[in-house]
């Protein structure tokens, strides 16, 4: 009788170190037998954009606490595994807050709960039976192999989701990181597969698809495994899930699987899998032939290869008795013994033993090249084809057999006839050889005028986006430029050369893309200072002000303020004169003095390196998340009465303010406002509000890609034409005119964590926070 069994097995290649820019895991849960049959088993990929190993702690911590609460609901007696699983994932998204909010995990590689749903990728399900149920987050892929009548089919299942479409539309700000659901059924000769965004970068779908459908599912795990190996600093992960339908008394081919697998690889494996070779035999008879005839009369006293097995299995049916001296003597001593005995009759033939040994010669010789070629041309076949490596492997243990008999009854047939069954053997040999090489030299020559068909393409499609740049017209430049990429993406690499070229032209395309983008790479930022040595405990610095060629930093964690001299780098810290206020949230500079904003809430001046109370009239449940000062009256936004309130300059502050929006508009997620004859709000989901009179303006952002997604600071004024806007996830510096067009883009690699920044155009001079770090380049579009 035949039952439905699920397969798994996994491939997971994961290092810690430098190179890497991830931590990864991957789980397969061992529940004992009665939580399996109720509940089914729980699987799951993770990872973390950041290669830091408290963040592997992290994931560890949310895996084990996913599978208690789980298979802990097997205990009730009515429940299903679809209301299971969502129950369980809303309770680990409840842990995971709890998890971020400890201090040993807060801002391990910029990872908090504003960030965490851009830097995680995950997937994580559970199988019973037909029945599938599955969460998943950004870049983890998820297939589905189908086997129809034909062939099988390879299904992206995270295109067919209707709630990642929706949670697209609306955006919401959460931290769940269990938030889209699917379900649906594995059917019997179905694959399910599972593949964080490394490996599907090295491996192809079509190569997934024909190496998982070819062979058992841990042979086709060993097979990726090996071939990934030999990227370093690349973590891999994938789960390879099957349904069978299997005889009761079947066994099982997969290995098991702990409920958390995590492999450290430090050495490469050097052996090939599935690379078959039928070349030992045929040496094998080469050599016999050549030390058979090289002998003469002596030949027979020679052991062939097959005599030799055969011999080797019956010695091991009989009981070993006491060796003779005879018995004791090496291969080489037996030989030489023989050599001796028989020199006389050796002497008298000679002549005709070195006119065959020269002919041997040449015919090893000859032998030994085709057998090299031969063997390069099966191997890079058998690469290819997995089902082919399979009768390869099946014929390489047939001939072996074949040439064992084979060997008794050569040595029986005389030296010439054995010189001419070489020569014909050869001659057979030689032909296979030739039909096989220019039939794959003719296949090669079609792929490779495929391949330069494709290149004429897109270098077209490249040399037309140039020239649509020169003429200003970067809409058509951009069509262009997509048209490449896809042609691109669909090149077959077979050579070296082919891979330098496709490498050149996505070079190219790379180029035309940063002119499109206006993107000015800062490869080189000077380091004006890292404030992270100034203090022995946290610090955090948020906000800097620059003027008259200072620097003023302040830390939101201490209220310690540095100022940095630019002429020497000299740092003076100064300690906070002021115990009775919140962290510091936000500083702008005023005329001579710098107004900042606390969180107690309330507003302090920084005037002569001191901080000074300062009155200004708030409401009673104010939250400021942004302000700015225009011609001595103070706008404050004001997110949880919804308001910006405008107020007047007094003796000891500012007065008591007025509603000054005339209409309603949501500014809970306002993080930034700068003030010309305009108030431009700024969104921390890259929004841009232009505000006149108390009213919302119509603005467009033209020509920006990526478009703003997370966004931090503005800034903008009367003494400047541009909007400036800092976003931390793209590691770059946006500049737009106040007309919504792109002028520049500053981007550079070391922008990892982004904070805040202050101008002087009049200097042409910016200065960046990066991490704890006063960074400083010139700006090159003023």
């Amino acid at each position: 009788m035949a039952n439905l069994e699920t397969l798994f097995s996994h491939i997971f290649i994961h290092y810690y170190s430098n190179k890497s820019s991830s931590t990864c895991k991957l789980f397969i849960s061992e529940p004992n037998k009665n939580q399996e049959d109720k509940m089914g088993r729980l699987f799951g990929i993770l990872e973390i954009n950041t290669p830091s190993r408290e963040n592997a702690s992290i994931i560890t911590q949310l895996i084990n606490y996913l599978e208690d609460a789980y298979y802990s609901k097997a205990e009730k007696d009515k429940i299903d595994i679809e209301t299971a699983f969502e129950q369980s994932l809303e309770e680990a998204n409840q842990k995971f807050q709890q998890i971020l909010q400890e201090k040993q995990f807060y801002l391990v590689g910029n990872l908090n709960e504003f960030t965490i749903k851009e830097k995680i990728n995950l997937v994580v399900g559970v199988i019973k039976n037909k029945q599938v149920n599955l969460s998943y987050l950004n870049n983890i892929g998820v297939f589905l192999v189908h086997k129809t009548k034909q062939d099988h089919k390879l299904v992206d299942i995270k295109k067919f989701s209707k709630e990642e479409k929706k949670k697209e539309a609306t955006d919401e700000k959460t931290s769940k990181i269990f938030d889209n659901i699917l379900k649906g059924e594995v059917n019997p000769d179905d694959f399910l597969f599972l593949a964080n965004s490394s490996f599907l970068n090295y491996v192809s779908l079509e190569r997934i698809q024909k190496t998982i459908t070819s062979l058992p599912p841990h042979k086709s795990a060993e097979y990726f495994k090996n071939s990934l190996l030999q990227h370093e600093g690349n973590n891999f992960a994938a789960i390879i899930i099957k349904n069978s339908r299997l005889q009761v008394n079947e066994p099982n081919d997969s290995p098991p699987l702990t409920s958390i697998t995590e492999l450290n690889y430090t050495e490469t494996s050097t052996e090939k899998l599935l690379a078959p070779s039928i070349w030992a035999g045929i040496k094998t008879v080469s050599i016999i032939a050549v030390n058979f005839i090289k002998k003469g009369k002596n030949s027979k006293l020679l052991e062939t290869t097959a005599q030799k097995i055969k011999n080797d299995k019956k010695s091991k049916k009989i009981t070993q008795t006491p060796k003779t001296e005879e018995e004791t003597l090496t291969e080489a001593e037996k030989i030489e013994k023989l050599n001796k005995s028989s020199e006389p009759a050796q002497v008298s033939s000679k002549s005709n033993f070195i006119a065959q040994l020269k002919l041997l010669k040449t015919i090893k010789s000859l032998a030994k090249k085709i057998f090299i070629k031969i063997k390069n041309l099966f191997h890079n076949l058998a690469s290819r084809s997995p089902q082919l490596a399979k009768k390869l492997h099946n014929l390489k243990k047939y001939l072996r057999l074949k040439l064992a008999y084979l060997g008794n009854y050569f040595k029986k047939i005389p030296n010439l006839s054995k010189i001419l069954l070489i020569i014909a053997f050869l001659l057979i040999i030689l032909f296979v050889y030739s039909t096989s090489y220019f039939k794959h030299k003719q296949t090669q020559e079609v792929y490779s005028q495929e391949f330069q068909n494709n290149v004429s393409q897109i270098e077209e499609k490249i040399n037309q986006a140039e020239s649509n740049i020169i003429f200003g017209d970067e809409e058509k430049a951009n069509n262009e430029i997509k048209q490449a990429q896809e042609l691109l993406a669909e090149l077959n690499v077979e050579s070296t050369k082919q891979k330098e070229k496709m490498q050149s032209l996505n070079q190219s395309i790379e180029s035309i893309i940063a002119k499109l983008r206006h993107i000015t790479n800062i490869n080189d930022p000077i380091i004006i200072s890292d404030l992270s040595s100034q203090q022995e405990n946290n610090i955090n610095i948020n906000n800097i002000i620059y003027n008259d060629n200072l620097i003023f930093a302040f830390d939101s964690i201490n209220n310690n303020s540095y100022v940095i001299n630019l002429d020497n780098r000299e740092v003076n810290k100064i300690y906070s004169n002021l115990s009775d206020i919140g962290k510091i949230v936000k500083a702008k500079q005023i005329e001579d003095r710098i107004l900042i904003y606390h969180d107690q809430p309330g507003f302090i001046e920084f005037k002569n390196n001191k901080f000074i109370p300062l009155n200004v009239a708030l409401k009673t449940n104010a939250k400021i998340t942004a302000f700015a000062d225009y011609y001595n009256r103070l706008y404050t936004v004001d997110i949880n009465n919804n308001q910006i309130y405008r107020q007047p300059k007094a003796d000891s502050g500012y007065a008591q303010g007025t509603a000054w929006l005339n209409e309603t508009i949501d500014l809970k997620s306002i993080n930034s406002i700068g003030i010309d004859t305009n108030i431009w709000a700024l969104t921390s989901d890259g929004q841009i509000l232009k505000l006149n009179k108390g009213r919302k303006q119509n603005f467009n952002i033209k020509g920006l890609e990526p478009r703003l997604k997370k966004t931090k600071q503005l800034f903008t004024g009367d003494e400047t034409n541009y909007l400036y806007i800092m976003e931390p996830i793209n590691k770059r510096l946006v500049v737009l005119d106040k007309e919504g067009t792109l002028i520049t883009q500053y981007f550079s690699p070391q922008f990892d964590n982004l904070k805040g920044f202050t101008i002087s155009e009049s200097e042409k001079k910016i200065f960046i926070i990066n991490d704890n770090k006063i960074l400083f380049f010139n700006l090159n579009h003023i």
